[in-house]
């Protein structure tokens, strides 16, 4: 029995979400799938969490980025019947968990964490390519879904010249990281870090460009706005 199952599903202990997650759990505990899991994707610790939280995360992304149709479900079969080789009652198992995730509509953190946790860091990459992947169908990649996906990238501890190379693999333009935002490199210690934070947001502090025209002060406004989401980025990851 897995340390989820054993401890009554944790936090989501009693709820109804929380019931429909134990059962997917407890299906996917069966030997067999158990086995299919472990010669296609090794080294997981926690099979059943893996899956679920998996499932859940997709669904949350899928959900993010427009409605979630039947190319967005296809996403997600297809994954597991190529690389896992699922069958049909077990997609629907997954099915189940879907619909699920769609009217309750959880707090993702938690699942990437767990996700996170139960692949030991061996599978993030891959859960921010099926992001990606699932993102892009039909209504596009939006700024909601695309806020989400770094998010998830951030709490997997994924570089960002790593999550770059996704993003590039599904035709997207690297997106600037808060690291260029400072004009550092990302080898850059924390008092480096500390010093061109300093000295950006004195330089474009809002009092600076008082007696600008509008189009200038609001420019200014934004690269101050910029500077400082980007330092408190850092300062989540760096613990600057």
């Amino acid at each position: 029995m897995s340390w989820w199952m054993g401890a009554g599903l944790g936090f989501l202990r009693g709820g109804p979400f929380g019931a429909v997650v134990g059962g997917t759990i407890e299906y996917f505990l069966g030997k067999k799938l158990q086995k299919k899991l472990q010669d296609s994707l090794p080294g997981i610790i926690h099979q059943g969490e893996f899956i679920s939280c998996l499932v859940i995360i997709l669904t949350r992304v899928g959900i993010e980025s427009g409605t979630f149709g039947p190319k967005k479900v296809s996403v997600i079969h297809n994954f597991f019947i190529k690389n896992l080789g699922y069958s049909s009652p077990d997609l629907k198992q997954l099915d189940r968990l879907m619909k699920e995730v769609q009217s309750k509509k959880p707090d993702i953190d938690r699942f990437v964490k767990e996700y996170k946790k139960s692949c030991r860091d061996n599978y993030n990459l891959l859960l921010l390519a099926l992001c990606y992947q699932i993102s892009l169908i039909a209504d596009g990649l939006n700024e909601e879904a695309q806020s989400m996906i770094n998010n998830i990238g951030l709490m997997l501890e994924v570089s960002y010249e790593k999550h770059n190379e996704v993003r590039v693999k599904y035709f997207l333009q690297p997106f600037k990281t808060p690291y260029e935002t400072l004009e550092l490199s990302s080898s850059a210690s924390n008092d480096e870090i500390k010093k061109a934070y300093r000295k950006m947001a004195s330089q474009y502090h809002p009092d600076k460009f008082s007696t600008e025209d509008e189009a200038t002060v609001q420019e200014a406004h934004i690269k101050f706005i910029e500077i400082q989401s980007a330092y408190q980025e850092l300062g989540r990851i760096r613990k600057v």
